[in-house]
């Protein structure tokens, strides 16, 4: 059971004195912001000033007294509070990583930080967090995000731009911020990094045949195809792509960027609302990544997820690889067969006419409006997304910031030379319906994972399926839209 005691009371306190110390010191520094690393307030300036007001002879008797009051409670308030326990929530992408980040800052200030670790697949932790968060249990005092969820759990969340300066919140991406904020103007989370879909390859192996890096669907066909005939025999485990193909929300990701690659649309409309996956290049899309199964791609990625589709490459069986950007540590590793042969890039477009896409997905931190301790909990947030923070989840862990300024960083772009091409890929890149959709968004990618994965595994021809789709969506969309 959690331990809280209060800690929101103890600051309301401190900035009543605070406040009242700038009244009667206008000039001089306040001295409860001179904090100790726990967060205390320096009492010993506090005692020295109230001895200076009693020598000057100012003021009357009782106010004396009550300082020397409020001086004695301030001096034992930082007794309170020191053994907090806040409960991070996270799948195992990334919470090792963010919670060094965390422990260091609980560390600091006497606090502890519980992580509550679900796996690998976000699908899963979204539903305990709609059980958990549904009862208005305090389990979760911060959680970890996708971007796809704030339409279903924000009501559930606290509003942070109650707890952390605006200038912090302006300095991420606009985009993303503002997919974060709910109707009502509430920031319901903050990001913690961002990312999009990308196309890792082999730089030795494209080197080796004299193939530059493939600028449309087509190319990649060719070149994976004529690597992999070339290298089978020496590497008989070699394939040419991989991808997360298993039906989740990974595919709906992966399908999304051949569908927008080729100008297909985003399954609905993000102004009218429109159902609008039904059409020549969604279906023309889907068909040319039907053809990959049993050819450049193993029959097994359709039960591929981001874990295996990592392994398969960084062991050295793949020529092209579709991931998000956190695969570049892993894949660099000390320990990596093909550490310093990797390169990124843009996917490739649908056609010549079409458009490099890459889906988008960042990552933020919430707080539950049901924590006990949600001023803490949102201060932990504001330290887990600040610039130190960002820089060192960036060059230590290869999570992408979502502090526009980093981009421009010398230390991150010497080791993230793809930072400026990155930075391109995020502000042209596509956006699930989410946001539009809200609570019904869950419903909306499984179903439309769950028909691209009939499509790919041969279980029914594109043109009938996204027929067949459509019809669900419309039913989903009902006569009061979404």
């Amino acid at each position: 059971m959690k331990k809280t005691i209060g800690f929101k009371k103890s600051h309301q306190f401190s900035s009543l004195l605070r406040n009242a110390s700038e009244i009667l010191y206008p000039n001089t520094p306040s001295p409860f912001m001179e904090r100790g690393l726990g967060g205390e307030v320096n009492s010993q300036v506090i005692k020295n000033r109230f001895l200076n007001f009693e020598k000057s002879g100012k003021g009357m008797i009782g106010l004396k007294l009550f300082f020397r009051f409020l001086f004695l409670i301030v001096t034992m308030f930082p007794t309170i509070g020191h053994s907090e326990t806040l409960s991070l929530g996270c799948t195992a992408w990334g919470c090792n990583d963010f919670m060094k980040t965390a422990n260091v800052w609980a560390e600091a200030r006497g606090h502890q930080v519980q992580l509550y670790e679900n796996g690998r697949l976000a699908d899963n932790l979204l539903g305990l967090y709609r059980q958990v968060l549904a009862a208005k249990s305090d389990e979760f005092d911060l959680i970890l995000i996708d971007t796809i969820w704030p339409g279903v759990l924000g009501k559930h969340l606290a509003d942070l731009s109650q707890y952390i300066p605006q200038a912090k919140i302006d300095a991420h991406f606009r985009p993303i911020v503002e997919n974060l904020t709910d109707s009502k103007g509430r920031l319901v989370s903050i990001p913690i990094f961002t990312d999009a879909g990308l196309l890792y390859y082999r730089k030795d192996l494209l080197e080796k045949y004299s193939f530059e890096v493939p600028n449309t669907w087509e190319a990649l066909e060719t070149i994976a195809s004529e690597i992999v005939r070339k290298e089978k025999k020496n590497s008989p485990e070699m394939v040419g792509f991989v991808w997360q193909g298993k039906a989740y929300e990974g595919l709906t990701c992966n399908a999304l960027e051949w569908i927008d690659s080729h100008h297909g649309g985003t399954i609905i409309d993000s102004k009218s609302g429109e159902i609008t996956i039904n059409n020549p290049k969604a279906i023309r899309a889907l068909e040319m990544a039907q053809k990959w199964i049993g050819t450049i791609s193993p029959r097994e990625v359709l039960q591929f997820t981001e874990l295996e589709t990592t392994e398969r490459f960084r062991a050295g069986h793949a020529v092209f690889m579709r991931h998000w950007l956190e695969a570049w540590a892993t894949t660099n590793d000390a320990d990596s067969p093909v550490r310093g042969q990797i390169g990124v890039a843009a996917l490739p477009k649908g056609t010549l006419e079409g458009k490099h896409s890459g889906t988008l997905g960042d990552m933020s931190l919430g707080v539950s409006r049901y924590s006990k301790n949600v001023a803490l909990a949102a201060e932990l947030v504001e330290h887990l997304t600040d610039s130190e923070s960002q820089k060192r989840h960036a060059t230590e862990h290869s999570f992408s910031p979502t502090l526009i300024n980093l981009y421009d960083d010398p230390d991150i772009i010497g080791q993230r030379p793809f930072m400026s091409a990155l930075k391109m890929v995020l502000l042209n890149g596509v956006a699930r319906p989410a946001k539009l959709t809200g609570r019904n968004y869950p419903k909306i990618s499984k179903k439309f994972s769950a028909t691209v994965h009939e499509i790919l595994s041969g279980q029914k021809n594109a043109s009938n399926a996204l027929e067949a789709l459509e019809i669900t969506l419309n039913r989903i969309k009902g006569k009061n839209g979404w």
